[in-house]
């Protein structure tokens, strides 16, 4: 119960912040609002204060504004509005008003995705361990190295130590570990002898230490403890002006290891045929709401970390050129600016109504998948 509504509260602010960006955009450019809503159509309920109504859709994975004149055909001189109503009208405001408004949800969830990360760095002492895939020329923060414990084998000595697995390894037999190189020359120069590991849950930065005795392991012909090893980059700021932008240049370093995972998934399939891993690596709402159990059993760190995550992934989704989704509408702004004049409304309206069916029938279909990922 308790992961469903963590999950309802964090969608819930997610989408009610996006869509009240666009809200207050049109009502700072006095363009008119028919309804804010949460969710998508058919309504369940609806009421109207003002101009606007407020409503509450069956289709809880989304929102939408309504501004008045959003799909109108534009300045026509046919079209006998009084100087009052074309003022409100968001087909008549500049291109410059309008580019603003369509991007203002955009902008609302970047700002709430960096606000986020500065809590979790300040939470965690600006101190905060990324995987080793994304380029961290831009992080502005000092760096180094962890081994990450990504398996335990089971009757390990590893196992018999209380390792686990998604623990960085700081240290083995007071020697620094940077490496899992580093991490194999102590293990295997202490056959059957104690070693002293000082683990770090990267969640937390919390440590805690313990003793392993390696054996010799007849597969690799070597001591070993029973590990599968990886590398985490720790990225440390540590400088004022380090930690003035460490929300900033965190928020682009998730940006770009999501993009170069589902980059990497995408090339995969491509070259094998096989749309396996995009299965497994894309979620939906039902996959998410499992993720937040997950973030509530290692604290709220996590949940927040989620949070972020979420928002920033809804503000790059949203300003891709996909017809139906905020990118797609600027798209047809673009297009007017180079071209000096609107795209033939039919085309817009039909391009929308297009993508947005295209994108309930994705969402359905990644829904279907995570209910067969859970029941499997």
């Amino acid at each position: 119960m308790l992961t469903v509504v963590v999950f309802i509260l964090i969608l819930s602010i997610l989408v009610m912040l996006h869509e009240l960006g666009h809200f207050i955009a049109a009502k700072r450019a006095g363009i008119g609002v028919e309804e804010f809503g949460f969710g998508l159509p058919p309504r369940i309920w609806g009421k109207k204060i003002g101009e606007t109504i407020y409503s509450i859709n069956w289709l809880p994975f989304g929102g939408f504004v309504k501004l008045v004149g959003e799909d109108d055909a534009g300045p026509d001189k046919n079209k006998k509005l009084k100087d009052e109503e074309k003022s409100r009208n968001f087909a008549y405001k500049s291109l410059p008003i309008r580019m603003r408004v369509v991007l203002a949800g955009v902008f609302m969830n970047l700002v709430l995705a960096v606000l986020i990360f500065y809590v979790v760095l300040i939470s965690l002492g600006f101190k905060v361990s990324v995987p080793l895939i994304v380029d961290h020329k831009f992080a502005f923060a000092n760096q180094s190295k962890q081994v990450l414990v990504t398996d335990v084998a089971a009757d390990s000595a590893a196992a018999k130590a209380g390792l686990n697995s998604g623990e960085s390894i700081v240290s083995a037999a007071n020697v620094q570990i940077g490496s899992i190189e580093q991490l194999q020359v102590v293990i295997r120069s202490n056959e059957n002898k104690e070693v002293q590991l000082v683990l770090e849950n990267p969640t937390n930065n919390k440590q805690r230490t313990v003793s392993v005795v390696p054996v010799h392991s007849d597969q690799l012909n070597a001591p070993a403890i029973g590990v599968g090893l990886d590398e985490l980059v720790v990225l440390n700021y540590k400088t004022p002006m380090q930690k003035l932008f460490s929300g900033i240049t965190y928020s682009y370093n998730t940006v770009v290891y999501s993009g170069k995972i589902f980059g990497r998934l995408i090339g995969y399939s491509i070259a094998h045929h096989d749309i396996t891993p995009v299965k497994e690596g894309v979620s939906g709402p039902v996959g998410i709401a499992k993720l937040t159990g997950e973030a509530i059993s290692l604290g709220p760190i996590s949940v927040l970390q989620l949070m972020a995550l979420l928002s920033l992934n809804l503000a790059v989704i949203n300003v891709l050129p996909i017809p139906a989704l905020d990118g797609g509408r600027f798209f047809f702004l673009v297009v007017e600016a180079v071209i000096r004049r609107r795209v033939y409304p039919q085309v817009e309206k039909w391009a929308h109504t297009i993508g947005f069916a295209v994108l309930i029938g994705l969402i359905v279909l990644v829904t279907f998948n995570d209910i067969l990922k859970l029941l499997h």
